[in-house]
């Protein structure tokens, strides 16, 4: 299995490359990535993203005003170009293979992003709170997801159907129910504040998408 980037290594990569916020900002942006990680959105405050930072607390609030609008700066990259550049990479390492039956592509999807949850799930929880109270960030991931799933996910779709390995159903409903049960999971484990949950769910979920895309 490849290596897979980590979600605060692809932001360090993301602010590098970004020219249009200052240096300053972007310091106060990763030393929030990293505290809300570490310690929860509700228990770290503008004085220790200053201190993690290495930058003065007025120069937090002058910017950001409120932990909440700090919070909000932050996920626009997170979602504009960190999820983008991870999916791709998910793409590369899943969606963009052969697999001889059904059963195989859902057991290395769903190994592959139980990697990666495992390594990421500090930062993952941020975006699934946020996800479920923010109209616009859901839609903002959609969009982001939609050409990436198309261009990839559809293609191996096809090629599991033309095998006679799946349903004879459109590609973005198969979609749906794949990203649909992998969510309402991660959810699930998300407010029972364990991802082991997820983890031993596996080998169910697969049996079930397994079954419920078997063709006729």
């Amino acid at each position: 299995m490849d290596k897979q980037t980590a979600i605060q290594t692809a932001f360090a990569q993301a602010m590098a490359a970004t020219e249009e916020i200052p240096a300053k900002q972007k310091q106060v942006l990763a030393a929030s990535l990293a505290l809300f990680a570490e310690q929860g959105f509700a228990n770290t405050t503008t004085k220790e993203i200053a201190e993690r930072a290495g930058v003065a607390e007025g120069t937090v609030y002058r910017r950001y005003h409120t932990k909440e609008a700090l919070l909000a700066a932050l996920l626009q990259p997170v979602v504009r170009q960190v999820v983008p550049t991870l999916m791709r990479e998910f793409a590369h390492q899943v969606m963009q293979q052969t697999y001889p039956s059904r059963r195989q592509f859902l057991q290395a999807l769903l190994t592959n992003r139980a990697e990666f949850l495992q390594g990421n799930w500090r930062e993952i929880k941020i975006l699934l709170n946020e996800m479920l109270v923010r109209d616009d960030l859901r839609a903002t991931i959609i969009q982001e997801a939609t050409p990436v799933l198309r261009d990839n996910l559809y293609p191996l779709l096809d090629h599991l159907r033309q095998a006679g390995e799946l349903v004879a159903w459109p590609n973005d409903l198969v979609s749906q129910f794949l990203i649909g049960t992998v969510m309402t999971n991660l959810l699930r484990a998300n407010l029972q504040g364990d991802l082991r949950t997820f983890s031993r769910r596996i080998p169910y979920l697969v049996d079930f998408l397994d079954r419920g895309l078997a063709p006729d």
